[in-house]
C-alpha cells in the first residue's frame, strides 16, 4: 500500500482537515505526491511570476491557514511525478507521445480524487482542470492539473 513521504505529510498537514481526510484516503489506493498545501507570500509571488498561478497574494486558497487548496500529482513507479509540461512541448514530435501519456495520468488521477471525494460525501472539491465543474474539460482558460480546492 502506498504512503506519503515525510515531506508530503508535512505539506498536507498545512491543509484544511477535509482535504487531509480526502488525500489520506486517496493515498490508500493511488500513489501520489503532495507538492503544496499552505503557500506563504514569497512562494505565491513566485508562483504568479512563473505563470503557475493566476491569483496574487493573499487571494489564493493556498494562502489561507489552514490551506483550502492542495497540489498533488500521481507518482509513477520508476518515473516519479510526471509534472505537466507547457503546450510548447507539443511541437517536439519526439516527446509528444510521452506528453500525452503524462497528461492522461493527471486526468486519471483527478478522476480518482473526485470519485473518492464523492464516496466520502465531500461535495465541495474543485479540480484545477475543471474550474466550473461542468465536466467539459475543453472550456478551461487555465489548467492547473495538480490543484484541488474547497469551494
Amino acid at each position: 500500500m502506498p504512503s506519503y513521504s515525510n515531506r508530503s505529510m508535512d505539506r498536507l498537514t498545512t491543509c484544511n482537515s477535509v482535504l487531509q481526510r480526502l488525500m489520506n484516503r486517496v493515498i490508500e489506493f493511488y500513489d501520489n505526491t503532495i507538492t503544496c498545501g499552505h503557500r506563504p507570500k514569497d512562494q505565491q509571488d513566485a508562483a504568479v511570476a512563473s505563470g503557475n498561478s493566476k491569483v496574487r497574494w493573499p487571494d489564493s486558497k493556498h494562502n489561507r491557514s489552514p490551506s483550502e487548496a492542495v497540489d498533488a500529482g500521481p507518482y509513477i513507479p520508476g518515473r516519479g511525478v510526471p509534472w505537466p509540461k507547457t503546450p510548447t512541448d507539443w511541437t517536439d514530435k519526439s516527446q509528444r507521445n510521452k506528453y500525452i501519456k503524462d497528461l492522461a495520468q493527471f486526468y486519471h488521477f483527478a478522476g480518482f480524487v473526485e470519485g473518492t471525494a464523492r464516496q466520502m460525501h465531500i461535495d465541495n472539491v474543485r479540480w484545477g482542470g475543471d474550474w466550473d465543474r461542468d465536466h467539459d474539460l475543453a472550456d478551461q482558460k487555465f489548467d492547473d492539473l495538480v490543484h484541488f480546492e474547497l469551494i
